[in-house]
């Protein structure tokens, strides 16, 4: 939940809309942030560096990171614009099929 300060007293109503629109753009990020915890294992070697888990490319250590990504920035894009289309879901496998189809 989100606190304030006890005895802050807002008179104007535009100030109070927008306290309330701040304090709510600020939890709306906490949780973005909270839900950025990637759901699959990384690829790593043993000196730090990470691997793209679909094109094995090393990602830079900027976007590992800012964003703890388990993907390039090309195959991140790629996926999410798979995801958008419906054509494949968050876990990976392609919408409507079943992971063991494709074995």
């Amino acid at each position: 939940m989100i606190q304030t300060e006890a005895f802050e007293r807002l008179a104007d109503p535009s100030d109070v809309a927008s306290r309330n629109e701040m304090m709510e753009t600020r939890e709306a990020l906490r949780r973005q942030v909270a839900n950025q915890t990637p759901t699959e294992a990384p690829d790593e070697d043993e000196q730090g560096n990470r691997y793209c888990l679909d094109c094995a490319e090393i990602i830079p250590q900027a976007r590992v990171k800012a964003v703890a990504a388990v993907r390039c920035v090309h195959c991140a894009g790629k996926r999410e614009r798979a995801i958008k289309m419906g054509l494949v879901n968050h876990a990976g496998a392609r919408a409507g099929m079943d992971n063991r189809a494709e074995e």
